[in-house]
C-alpha cells in the first residue's frame, strides 16, 4: 500500500500538526525527554459513547412510576435489569457492570452535563472537548491546554512517547493547542509502522533549497521524521506486549481496547487514550440498537479490566465513559428518544471510591425542555482527574478552565499515592536463558531504594509462585526461578509470566519452560 493510500483509507497522524509549519523541529530538538508533573505511571482512558447515550435506559430508575409512564414501549422492566440499589439497576446487557459495581471497581456520577445544554451533536461535543461554557467558543481542547502547561515547548523537545492517542475519529479538538495537536490518531500500530517504514527515506537534512518551497519541503520531511519515530515506538510497544490468553470481542470497540492493552503492556507511557463507540443517536428502534451497543461495550471493557487486573496494571488505570448529551425523558413516536441534556457518567478502576454520586433523577423537577436537571458539571470530572488522579494543583485546573470547579472525590487519593519510579530510571533485562529447562534468571537495576515484588503467573493468569517481596537498596539485582510453584512442585512445561513491581511501576516478562 502506498502512503497516500494509507493516509486516505486508514488513519492519519494528526499529532504531528497537519496544518502547522511551527512544527519544524531542529535537529538537536527531537525527542528530548522533559519531565512533567503528569506521571507516566497514570493512565486515563476516555470512552465516548458517541451520539448521545440514553442514560435512563442505561441506569434505570425502576422504582419510579413516571419512568414507565413516559416510556410505555421502551422502558426496561424491573424483572429484566440488574439491580444495584433498591431504586436503580443496569440495563440487561450490562451484567458485567453489575459485577464491577458490586466489586467496588465502579463509580457512577448522576446527572452530568452543563447549564443550558446544547442539543447539537457537533456543538455539544465541542463544548465537552474544549471544556467551555455553552456560550463560549474555544478552538483549543482542555487536554491540549493541560498538556501544553506540562510541555510548554511542545512540539519542540517532544517526549519519548506520544502524549495522547485517539482511535476511530480524526477530530482531535480535545488535544489541540493554539499551535499544534498533542494527540496521535491511530488504528493499528503494526500496520502503521510497516507502511511508514516501508516508505521512509532518512534524508531530512539533505537537498533543501533556501526558498519558500524549501521551507514547505522541510516541513514535510520533519512530518515524515516524526511519523517514522512515533510509529516505530508504537509498533515496538505492541510487539513487546506479552502473549495473552484474553480474547477480545471482534467489534470496533473491542479492537480499540485490544490495541490499548498491547500498548500499555508493551511499555508505552502515554497518559491519555480516547476510544470511540458510535451509534448512540437512537431516535428510532432504540431497544435493539441500544442493547447491542451496551453489550459490545460491556464485553470489551470487561475483558480489558480482567486482563489489566491479572497483570497488576489496573491500579494505574482510570476508565471514564462520556457522551455529548443524554436523551429526553419521554420516548418519541418512533420507538426511540430525542436529544436531551444530562446523563449518568461511569468510571471504572481499582483505585476509586466506588458508589453513586448524586441522587436519582426527579421527573417532577425537569428543565424547560423536560430534561433531568444537571447535578454535576462535566468539568468537575476533569478537575478531579487533574487534581486527584494526576496530583496537580487546583490552580492548574482553574487555569485550564478559567474558572474554579469543585472536585468530585471518586479517586481514592490514599490508594493512588506512592513513590513512583519512572520506567526510564529502571533497567529490567530480558530473562535468560529463555527458553529454560532448569532455572531462569531475572536481572534488574534499581536507581533508588524501592519496594520490589516479583510474582510468577501461568499464561492463563493463575498465580504460580511468589518469588520475592520486600524492600531492596539501589543497585544491580538478580533473582532465579527454578520452575517450582508455591506448593514446592515442579511446574508443567509451557509459557509463564514474570511480573515485576517496583514501586508503582509494573512490567511483565514472558518465559518458556521446557523439559
Amino acid at each position: 500500500m502506498k502512503r497516500r493510500d494509507f493516509i486516505k483509507s486508514t488513519f492519519a497522524l494528526s499529532a504531528i500538526g497537519s496544518c502547522l509549519p511551527t512544527f519544524l523541529l531542529g535537529s538537536n530538538g527531537r525527542f528530548n525527554f522533559r519531565n512533567s508533573n503528569i506521571s507516566s505511571n497514570k493512565i486515563v482512558i476516555f470512552v465516548k459513547m458517541n451520539g448521545g447515550n440514553d442514560g435512563l435506559n442505561t441506569l434505570i430508575p425502576h422504582q419510579n412510576s413516571s419512568y414507565y409512564d413516559l416510556r410505555p414501549s421502551i422502558a426496561i422492566s424491573a424483572e429484566e435489569l440488574h439491580p444495584i440499589t433498591d431504586t436503580l439497576g443496569f440495563h440487561p446487557a450490562l451484567n458485567n457492570w453489575q459485577e464491577l459495581f458490586n466489586a467496588q471497581k465502579m463509580a457512577i456520577i448522576q446527572g452530568v452535563g452543563y447549564q443550558n445544554g446544547n442539543l447539537s451533536h457537533f456543538r455539544s461535543s465541542d463544548i465537552w472537548d474544549t471544556g467551555s461554557n455553552e456560550d463560549i467558543v474555544l478552538t483549543t481542547g482542555w487536554l491540549g491546554r493541560l498538556l501544553e502547561t506540562e510541555y510548554p515547548d511542545f512540539p519542540n523537545n517532544s517526549p519519548e512517547h506520544p502524549l495522547a492517542i485517539q482511535y476511530n475519529s480524526a477530530n482531535l479538538l480535545e488535544f489541540k493547542t493554539a499551535d499544534s495537536n498533542t494527540g496521535l490518531y491511530i488504528y493499528d500500530p503494526e500496520i502503521m509502522e510497516s507502511i511508514i517504514t516501508g516508505n521512509y527515506i532518512d534524508n531530512i537534512n539533505q537537498n533543501i533549497p533556501d526558498t519558500y518551497g524549501g521551507d514547505e519541503l522541510a516541513f514535510i520531511k520533519e512530518l515524515d521524521y516524526m511519523a517514522f519515530n512515533y510509529c516505530q515506538i508504537l509498533s515496538d510497544s505492541a510487539q513487546n506486549a506479552p502473549n495473552t490468553i484474553f480474547s477480545y470481542p471482534t467489534t470496533n470497540i473491542g479492537d480499540q481496547f485490544k490495541i490499548t492493552s498491547k500498548l500499555i503492556t508493551g511499555g508505552l507511557s502515554t497518559p491519555f487514550y480516547r476510544l470511540y463507540q458510535n451509534g448512540y443517536d437512537t431516535h428510532i428502534d432504540q431497544l435493539s440498537r441500544h442493547e447491542q451497543l451496551l453489550s459490545e461495550l460491556s464485553s470489551a471493557l470487561n475483558v480489558f479490566i480482567n486482563e489489566m487486573e491479572t497483570l497488576g496494571l489496573l491500579d494505574r488505570i482510570l476508565i471514564i465513559t462520556t457522551s455529548e448529551f443524554g436523551r429526553r425523558v419521554y420516548e418519541n413516536g418512533s420507538g426511540g428518544t430525542d436529544h436531551g441534556t444530562s446523563a449518568p457518567l461511569f468510571i471504572f478502576g481499582s483505585k476509586i471510591n466506588s458508589g453513586i454520586y448524586g441522587v436519582d433523577p426527579d421527573f417532577n423537577q425537569l428543565d424547560e425542555n423536560d430534561n433531568p436537571l444537571v447535578q454535576f458539571d462535566y468539568r468537575q470530572i476533569y478537575t478531579s482527574i487533574i487534581t486527584d488522579w494526576f496530583g496537580l494543583n487546583q490552580s492548574v485546573a482553574n487555569q485550564i478552565f478559567s474558572e474554579n470547579f469543585n472536585r468530585i472525590s471518586f479517586v481514592n487519593t490514599n490508594m493512588s499515592s506512592g513513590n513512583y519510579i519512572k520506567p526510564r530510571r529502571i533497567e529490567i533485562q530480558d530473562p535468560y536463558p529463555n527458553p529454560f529447562n532448569n532455572s531462569i534468571t531475572l536481572d534488574y537495576k534499581l536507581f533508588k531504594d524501592s519496594n520490589v515484588e516479583i510474582v510468577i503467573f501461568d499464561i492463563k493468569g493463575n498465580l504460580v509462585k511468589n518469588l520475592f517481596s520486600g524492600e531492596q537498596i539501589s543497585g544491580f539485582k538478580s533473582i532465579k526461578w527454578n520452575a517450582i510453584n508455591n506448593k514446592g512442585k515442579k511446574v508443567p512445561a509451557g509459557e509463564y509470566l514474570a511480573q515485576i513491581k517496583i514501586g508503582d511501576f509494573t512490567q511483565t516478562k514472558k518465559m518458556i519452560f521446557v523439559k
